[in-house]
């Protein structure tokens, strides 16, 4: 009995610990003052003004429809993207990327199926300048049909250059088996590049790159008032917003998968792991997080201690992302193995999930996924970004119509052991299991020949991908 009451004080000098921590992330980022608007336009825009930061730092949010996209949309907003945004298509010169390049010419552009983000960062003097760039940027008339011939001739070296194209790929194909769009049977991007015409890009942008359409946050030392005054400004009102097809609501596939992407690369074939969790607004999100914590996470996670083991994982690594989507997360688990250990890597993770309904949550891998997530958080407090994510977070929750009052390290209060224990098993225990359904979309890229050569008991889908 004292062994016991021993063992329960030192749980609450931790969770004190922890509270204490999360007490003291909340003073770290106190000064900055949040300011909400959402112009006559229609574009909504948070101002996190942060007095300390020497430079200011932007993100624009164009929405994208996730689970209605085909070949050909996908293609048109690649082509898009590329034709404003690259730097090597500037012949002849656009007015976009030289106001860009006067803003300082630090910005990057991202692109999953759910939206397109663009991310800059400038000096406080240029703040002026930047409603214009906003205004060149939902107004775009720059296209010439000598860039955009560029861009489909060199349409895969464009794509691929500066960015883990592997990663986007897996992400790509599991997000459409998630959402139940099956149209990724190959990716024979070439073939579909080639029919895009110039019309279609730009049809594209009047129909998406509209102020009603995107969401703006913008963090430095700002005078929220002052900048909201210049947009009304210097944006013009968009044309009506056509008729929109009542959206269905997206149901969640989550059945097991396997797909093999064939590259014709030396290098060691990469796997990546997808699983869904909630939205990280929801409360359930963070037992997701610990759950997979526990499972993945280096160097304590169960895949590093199991008994089971017939190979050298010690010589491995997993890597795990979160992707923030509008209505769930996927968590993606990657790593790079030798082709004869890509069978026994994924047994054993099976093997692990499996266990979960015989072996919950113990209470020391409960507290060592929250002291990460907790650390975690107190070193994204210092990131020049931080906060940014979480009003993207709110601001998809509100407009489904549900908005809690707590968010990311805030949620820590409200998870108990048992809490996870319950929502493990749902997702990785006996309740799914009993279904007769496994979960989770693997992604393998490397040569299909020696990979499938290597899967004895898997049998995957095998998708050929073009890179010429």
């Amino acid at each position: 009995m004292p062994k016991r009451n021993s063992s329960n004080r030192c749980l609450f000098w931790i969770l004190g610990g922890i509270l204490l921590l999360l007490g003291a992330g909340r003073e770290l980022f106190a000064e900055t003052r949040l300011f909400s608007f959402t112009t006559s336009k229609g574009l909504t825009v948070k101002v996190l003004q942060d007095n300390n930061m020497p430079f200011i730092h932007a993100q624009l949010h164009i929405f994208l429809e996730g689970n209605a996209q085909n070949y050909t949309s996908w293609a048109i907003s690649q082509l898009t993207v590329m034709n404003m945004f690259v730097r090597e298509l500037n012949s002849p010169p656009s007015n976009l990327l030289g106001m860009l390049q006067r803003q300082g010419n630090d910005y990057q552009v991202e692109q999953n199926p759910e939206y397109i983000k663009i991310s800059m960062n400038f000096l406080p003097d240029r703040l002026a300048a930047f409603p214009k760039l906003l205004k060149e940027i939902f107004y775009y008339q720059s296209f010439h049909l000598k860039k955009f011939n560029q861009s489909r001739e060199n349409f895969w070296s464009l794509y691929s250059k500066n960015k883990d194209w592997r990663k986007e790929m897996a992400f790509l194909l599991a997000y459409q088996q998630i959402v139940g769009n099956f149209y990724f049977k190959g990716l024979l991007f070439q073939e579909f590049v080639n029919k895009i015409n110039l019309a279609q890009l730009r049809s594209f942008l009047l129909k998406t790159f509209r102020p009603d359409n995107a969401i703006l946050i913008i963090k430095g030392k700002i005078n929220p008032y002052f900048i909201l005054g210049m947009i009304e400004k210097d944006l013009p009102q968009p044309s009506p917003q056509p008729a929109k097809a009542k959206k269905e609501e997206i149901t969640i596939n989550a059945s097991r998968k396997v797909f093999v992407l064939n590259v014709n690369s030396p290098e060691l074939p990469a796997i990546y792991w997808f699983d869904t969790a909630p939205a990280v607004t929801e409360a359930n999100y963070l037992p997701y997080f610990i759950g997979n914590f526990t499972l993945f996470g280096f160097p304590g996670g169960r895949i590093y201690k199991s008994e089971k083991n017939q190979f050298l994982m010690a010589g491995y690594k997993v890597n795990t992302e979160a992707y923030f989507l509008k209505n769930f997360t996927i968590f993606c688990n990657y790593l790079r193995l030798n082709y004869n250990d890509l069978e026994n890597f994924l047994l054993l993770v099976d093997q692990e999930r499996r266990k979960f309904a015989v072996q919950p949550i113990e209470r020391k891998e409960y507290l060592d996924a929250l002291n990460f997530y907790i650390g975690r958080a107190q070193i994204d407090t210092n990131r020049f970004d931080f906060g940014l994510q979480g009003e993207i977070d709110r601001f998809h929750a509100k407009s489904s119509g549900s908005l809690p009052a707590r968010i990311g390290t805030e949620l820590f209060q409200e998870v108990s052991i048992n809490r996870v224990v319950q929502v493990m098993d749902e997702q990785m225990g006996n309740r799914h299991k009993s279904g007769g359904k496994e979960k989770g979309v693997v992604v393998l890229i490397g040569n299909a020949a020696l990979i499938l050569n290597n899967l004895k008991i898997l049998k995957p889908d095998t998708i050929e991908l073009l890179t010429d």
